[in-house]
């Protein structure tokens, strides 16, 4: 259980630290258990990028772990198991059933 990346564009910048402020693009795939269906993505219309400071549990396990593990400029896939996604809840709003694994495909844009 856990996380699994794929590189999708290797970065050229450093790598977020713990607790610093960190800029993505991010689109997820899930809807219905159906991991071609995207459920949100900050690049569609009206969204804007989405910062969080990584390794806080501000945002789901996998997006922790998995952004610390990339640089800026780097666009990856991870492939997040439920524990590290939403688990047993889910998110209904989005059409994420409960223990559903997901698909993100972030791009890292900076870390401040």
């Amino acid at each position: 259980m856990g996380i699994t990346k794929e590189l999708v564009k290797e970065g050229n910048g450093v790598s977020p630290k713990k607790g610093q402020l960190v800029t993505v693009h991010c689109t997820g795939f899930g809807k219905n258990r159906d991991l071609t269906k995207k459920f949100w993505s900050t690049k569609d219309p009206g969204q804007e990028t989405f910062q969080f400071n990584v390794g806080m549990g501000e945002v789901i396990k996998g997006w922790d772990e998995g952004v610390l593990g990339m640089k800026i400029g780097e666009v990856a896939r991870l492939t997040c198991t439920a524990d590290y996604a939403y688990g047993a809840g889910g998110f209904p709003a989005w059409g994420i059933m409960p223990d559903s694994t997901l698909l993100f495909e972030i791009e890292v844009l900076g870390a401040k």
